[in-house]
């Protein structure tokens, strides 16, 4: 059984997947390069996610990252750092990475980013936590002795790219990551990270809004919702959410499903993962969401404690009085346009971008 066990181990780690985050909206460098800078603002994020917390084979994900944007270059550059351990820290796995992303208005209503970004990778398997069938006897279980192998660690790099184009209500972003096929194998044979490409639309759909306290900052109340669909695939695993995103000025709530219903691994194995409840509000320049994953798939019988996500982001919000507001993405999010900024011509008749109000 145990070696069963460790065959199981050995194979998932031969055919690793990437990390995937319920509150993909909320960590929006991961999900693709282009998004770098499209906050207009310095945006630092800290996310965390506990999935299956009541199971061994537990996963423990933070990640941080930092972006920015340059008026002058139109570009945004962002830093990202993920700290991921499996397990009782068997398997742990650290990424640095950054980003760029070049922003050009199409027309007086589309804008179009295009993004690149850098990784370094590294991967480490802990053998000490594991046991071997030569560990064991018939006569007192455990002998005690060490396994004999050495701790493996692999290091290698990755390249990704991504496209988003957007509108005032509507956008659509594709990305590809590991286009560089980095060899992942601890044993120095050939074994390849499959590429992960992933296609996120969502249209927002205003409500109401009613300006308040005009007078002072013409801040205006969003009420929408925003129905937004993500799928991914990355070698022979794929996979679908969909759901319902709620704003109401401060607060956003949503309503999230994973799975591909239509699409069996067999006869007997729907494909249902989660249905997932997200919350989160905002405060000054903090913004705070928590989500919570109700496993819905034939993993439930094993009790698993769901998968918890928390994320807290700053946006640093500039207000100089010589640059012109930018158009915000219709993501979910709390950016609202500063209508107070004072907006300059652009005439430098080579640039070829016209003037976004």
């Amino acid at each position: 059984m145990l070696s069963i066990l460790v065959g199981l181990l050995l194979s998932s780690i031969v055919t690793a997947q990437d990390i995937q985050f319920s509150q993909f909206y909320a960590v929006p460098i991961y999900l693709n390069p282009a998004f770098a800078g499209s906050a207009h603002n310095t945006r630092g994020i800290l996310h965390q996610r506990l999935q299956w917390p009541s199971l061994a084979g537990k996963f423990t994900t933070s990640l941080f990252s930092l972006d920015g944007f340059s008026h002058k270059y139109r570009s945004g550059f962002g830093l990202m750092a993920i700290q991921d351990y499996q397990g009782a820290s068997v398997i742990s796995s650290s990424q640095v990475g950054l980003q760029y992303a070049y922003e050009l208005h199409l027309s007086p209503k589309y804008t179009v980013r295009a993004g690149l970004s850098g990784d370094f990778l590294s991967r480490y398997l802990n053998y000490s936590s594991l046991r071997f069938p030569t560990q064991f006897n018939d006569s007192s279980g455990f002998n005690g002795l060490s396994n004999n192998f050495n701790n493996p660690r692999r290091n290698m790099a990755s390249v990704g790219s991504g496209l988003l184009l957007y509108s005032k209500k509507f956008w659509f972003s594709s990305a590809a990551h590991h286009m560089n096929f980095p060899n992942q194998s601890f044993v120095g044979e050939i074994s390849r990270l499959p590429m992960k490409v992933s296609f996120t639309a969502g249209y927002k759909i205003p409500l109401k809004k009613s300006k308040q306290m005009a007078y002072l900052e013409e801040e205006e109340t969003d009420i929408s919702i925003t129905p937004t669909a993500h799928y991914k695939f990355q070698g022979k695993s794929d996979q679908l959410d969909i759901g319902l995103y709620g704003i109401y000025d401060k607060i956003i709530v949503a309503v999230w499903y994973r799975g591909i219903p239509l699409k069996n691994y067999d006869r007997r194995l729907p494909n249902n993962e989660s249905m997932v409840v997200i919350a989160g509000f905002m405060l000054g320049s903090f913004s705070f969401t928590y989500s919570y994953d109700f496993t819905v798939s034939k993993l439930a019988q094993s009790r698993t404690g769901g998968s918890h996500e928390m994320n807290i982001t700053y946006l640093h919000k500039h207000k100089p009085k010589t640059v012109k507001p930018m158009r915000r993405l219709p993501c979910p999010n709390f950016y609202k346009s500063n209508k107070n900024l004072k907006p300059h011509h652009d005439l430098r008749p080579s640039s070829g971008h016209p003037h976004i109000n």
